[in-house]
């Protein structure tokens, strides 16, 4: 009976180790995929936002629009900015125009971004930067596309004595000038809340753990009696 308990309660302690570790590998596979989705999301986001910025510069260069009070919520960093609020009082998502010469001190680069920008400027080549931090208390994904200036940027990033004169009036310690064609411009910077997400992922495999934990110590158990009387009654006929 001793040795029947003891290889009772040896099969329970295997049946959690393998379920706990099935639920942990559960965890990390639906953590990874959800951060790939998220980091899809981020892409489609960032480039949405660079399209249109795109667009609004050549639309202002082909029509020749004026730069003035009228017309300046059409540049492409000005309406950049302006979505970026509003999307983030959508979502939750943080999006961002960011630059190391920055015309709008709300566009300097944090810690994460900047490195960024620096592996752009050494890599022409590559596309995107991600990574995982904490921010604010909360673990974020960080997703950045590079800038780079086109012939319609040029009015508004050139020599600095030709640039329009209402953006000379209201930076004047502008460092977004001299630039020529090609140049890295900054980043589309974009940074997504994980923590719910994945806290909830958590739960619900802690969850499915512990019923499935409960169902099996049940199957176990009623496993384990059924065995002890088929013995036990193998042994009486025996016996008899």
């Amino acid at each position: 009976m001793k040795k029947n308990f003891k290889l009772y309660g040896i099969i329970i302690f295997v049946v959690a180790v393998v379920i706990l570790s099935i639920s942990i590998t559960n965890f990390q596979k639906q953590s990874t995929l959800l951060r790939e989705e998220i980091f899809d999301k981020c892409k489609m986001i960032a480039l949405e936002l660079k399209h249109m910025r795109e667009y609004l510069a050549e639309t202002m260069a082909t029509a020749n629009m004026e730069h003035n009070e009228t017309t300046r919520m059409f540049m492409p960093a000005m309406a950049g900015n302006e979505i970026g609020k509003k999307f983030y009082n959508e979502t939750g998502y943080q999006l961002r125009q960011v630059s190391s010469k920055y015309r709008n001190p709300k566009n300097k680069p944090d810690s994460f971004e900047q490195i960024a920008l620096t592996e752009f400027e050494k890599d022409k080549n590559l596309s995107e930067y991600k990574g995982v931090e904490k921010m604010g208390g909360q673990k974020v994904l960080r997703y950045l596309i590079p800038l780079y200036i086109e012939e319609a940027c040029l009015k508004c990033h050139s020599a600095k004595e030709t640039i329009p004169e209402i953006i000379q009036e209201d930076y004047p310690e502008d460092k977004a000038t001299d630039y020529v064609f090609g140049d890295l411009r900054g980043a589309i910077s974009v940074a997504v809340p994980i923590d719910r997400a994945e806290a909830e992922i958590k739960e619900n495999l802690i969850h499915m753990t512990i019923v499935t934990t409960i169902g099996m110590v049940f199957l176990v158990t009623f496993v384990y009696i059924a065995m002890n009387i088929t013995i036990k009654m193998s042994d009486k006929k025996k016996s008899n």
